[in-house]
């Protein structure tokens, strides 16, 4: 065990190579009450401390379809997870790379773990607010990891910065919608998206988002494989990590044991007039379109056995933000796509990773 102790030893920051406890008491003086990156910092300091644990890492589930599960992640895991990133995206000891992600979950805690087993050079920021902002350097950025609003966000505030400071960014945490699939293409920086979990240790498949690689279909890191349980729910078997088979809620096309199409989780699908309807694909139509927070869910119909919800999450009237919102979305979706009826909620119910929970009436 001292040997994988060796490998969570010494992180680079900035060009400079810290011990474990040099860097853990670098971002405790930014934990002071008052601070304002107290919220940010604390759980960097508490990684780098359960980083020392000879039983793992402790991570939590982000309870989007379900209470949030504990899980302790082996070191030799860890480990594994950080070297098939390495060979994804290529990364070398001493790359530059941005760490924007909260380290309270499973992304964010990686990204320190690869500082540590791939020897990379770490720029730590806030993740609230706008990455670039928060950027204290002018270096290019070999890798980053971002959720969908993040780049969204930066590519409205300067398109030309994002492609000057980033060759490659890994979006997820949330579905991609189609304006922003849209918004990447023609950029210099190469553009992913991962599928994965905590149980998997993040990423697992990606698919690329822009450039000539650019695809709609998922493709395995590494050695894994997938296949589909009766359900037709996605299987992964991840022979690197120490639980070699993982069951998922994500319905799936399978293309082959290496390639899968992402549908929708099984717990959210609408089953109206015998059509399966995915509201995460509803929803990559529609964001950015309807100028409020919105999921597609099922409601109970006489005549097709569900029909479709939207919930928006809005002060108004339900009747006065349905004449508002129908003619957008006629615009974007297929007949059978649109809702039914509308239901307004003053506000959502969340995560505390800021996903939405999704209830059904």
């Amino acid at each position: 065990m001292s040997g994988l102790n060796d490998r969570f030893g010494r992180i680079t920051v900035d060009g400079e190579v810290l011990t474990r406890q040099e860097a853990i008491d670098r971002f405790t003086a930014l934990t002071d009450r008052g601070s304002e990156d107290r919220v940010w910092a604390a759980p960097v300091v508490r990684t780098l401390q359960d980083l020392g644990n000879a039983d793992g890492l402790h991570a939590t589930t982000s309870g989007t379809t379900g209470p949030p599960k504990r899980l302790t992640i082996p070191q030799e895991d860890l480990i594994a997870s950080a070297q098939l990133t390495a060979h994804a995206f290529g990364l070398r000891p001493g790359d530059r790379v941005l760490h924007c992600l909260p380290s309270d979950f499973i992304a964010g805690k990686m990204m320190l773990v690869r500082g540590f087993v791939l020897g990379l050079d770490l720029h730590v920021i806030d993740p609230r607010g706008s990455v670039l902002e928060h950027l204290m350097t002018d270096d290019r950025f070999h890798f980053a990891a971002m959720v969908p609003l993040q780049l969204h966000r930066i590519l409205n505030e300067d398109r030309a910065r994002v492609e000057d400071r980033f060759e490659t960014i890994l979006l997820g945490g949330g579905p991609v919608s189609e304006a922003l699939t849209e918004a990447l293409q023609g950029m210099r920086t190469q553009v992913f998206v991962g599928y994965g979990s905590t149980e998997t240790v993040t990423h697992v498949a990606v698919r690329a988002l822009n450039g000539r690689q650019r695809s709609d279909v998922f493709t395995a890191l590494g050695d894994v494989q997938f296949g589909r349980d009766p359900r037709g729910c996605l299987v992964v078997y991840t022979p690197h990590l120490g639980v070699p088979q993982h069951v998922t809620n994500d319905l799936a096309e399978l293309i082959d044991d290496t390639h899968f199409r992402w549908l929708g989780r099984f717990d959210n699908v609408i089953l109206s007039g015998g059509k399966k309807i995915f509201p995460e694909q509803i929803e990559a139509k529609t964001a950015g379109v309807i100028p409020y927070s919105h999921y597609f869910t099922a409601t109970p119909d006489d005549v097709l056995g569900q029909a479709v919800l939207l919930v928006l999450e809005c002060p108004k009237a339900e009747a006065e933000v349905m004449n508002e919102v129908m003619p957008l979305l006629l615009n974007v979706l297929h007949p059978h796509e649109l809702p039914r009826r509308v239901r307004t909620v003053p506000v959502f119910q969340r995560t505390s990773a800021g996903k939405v929970i999704r209830t059904r009436p």
